[in-house]
């Protein structure tokens, strides 16, 4: 029965689909490059890079593990360390997939459905403030060839703002469903949807999104660093620290722009092999760029948030209901 149940889960449109997308522009994207020629630049990484590219992920993991806390904190949400460091790696983990960021606050919820609302309200937030962050790179640095970015950029990063400040004006619309609608698990959904606004609104003040802001572009930086290293070593020799950040900012921000409805495997790629043409790269240069770092970076991640993974699923799971669980914070769903 369970084995049937995971398989009509893996079968379902909602993964599927985002699957059979990623392969697809993968194709693509080895159809554009020589993947021939791209594969033994990969194989030619030296140690020193990798090492490098693992101390940036240290460095990356801890500035957005710290920014994490912190927002959650905000929200009067305190989970014990054990917890919150489980969490993280998830939600690292699950990073790719469509939405899959969010497995951060299903752990946090304790496999249960409470808080996940407010707890949701601090990776949005951390979402908003990377893509802000990204938007405003762009808006100042461009990509050559592309004098449309600039100014795209810019608008995109003040109707991201925008959206969110027309978003939050929908509380007393909130607040009036959850009121009205009594039935349990459409009750229950706009309960979360409440106390995801709530936190949102919380976490909307200017200091604490100037302060994230900071947060999100130094941990980008660290990514960049590695990202340019690996660049470097698989034959990009010319590669400026400018030109990998602009690359991988705009890759990254189309997929942040469109909410996790893509996954970013494949999304990156093709977009970071376009970004990488118009700093004068051939399309193999971009894809032993982009799929060099995509391999590095993955298992750096793996390699640094799986053993937390592993080791502490199995102690949360041995101990009480009520270890490490978040502390209750006064209800916010009233009138």
């Amino acid at each position: 029965m369970k084995l049937a149940r995971q398989l009509r889960t893996c079968l379902r449109p909602a993964f599927i689909l985002p699957v059979l997308l990623a392969v697809a522009l993968l194709v693509v994207a080895f159809k554009l490059g020589d993947l021939g020629n791209v594969l033994g630049r990969i194989q030619s990484l030296s140690i020193a890079t990798m090492m490098f590219a693992l101390f940036m992920g240290l460095c990356y993991l801890g500035l957005k593990l710290w920014q994490l806390h912190r927002l959650l904190g905000n929200l009067d949400l305190h989970p014990g360390w054990r917890r919150l460091l489980l969490a993280f790696a998830v939600g690292e983990l699950a990073l790719t997939l469509p939405f899959g960021v969010f497995a951060q606050n299903w752990v946090l919820s304790n496999r249960r459905q409470e808080h996940f609302g407010r707890s949701s309200a601090a990776t949005v937030v951390m979402l908003l403030v990377e893509a802000l962050a990204l938007l405003v790179f762009l808006a100042v640095v461009g990509i050559p060839g592309w004098p449309e970015l600039a100014p795209i950029a810019a608008a995109f990063a003040a109707g991201l703002l925008m959206v969110v400040a027309a978003v939050l004006r929908f509380e007393r619309f909130a607040r009036h469903l959850v009121r009205r609608i009594r039935q349990p698990l459409a009750h229950r959904v706009l309960v979360e949807a409440l106390e995801l606004l709530l936190g949102l609104k919380r976490l909307s003040n200017p200091r604490v999104l100037v302060i994230n802001v900071i947060v999100a572009g130094l941990y980008l930086a660290a990514l960049t660093l590695a990202f340019t290293a690996v660049g470097r070593d698989v034959g990009l020799v010319h590669l400026s620290y400018l030109g990998a950040s602009s690359i991988y900012a705009f890759s990254l921000a189309v997929v942040l722009i469109c909410g996790g409805l893509v996954s970013q495997i494949g999304t990156l790629e093709i977009l970071g092999m376009g970004a990488a043409q118009a700093w004068g790269f051939g399309f193999t240069e971009g894809l032993a760029l982009m799929l060099g770092f995509r391999i590095v970076w993955t298992g750096v991640m793996w390699l640094l948030n799986l053993p937390v993974v592993v080791f502490l699923w199995r102690s949360l799971s041995a101990a009480p209901a009520s270890v490490d669980n978040l502390e209750e914070a006064p209800d916010r769903t009233g009138g």
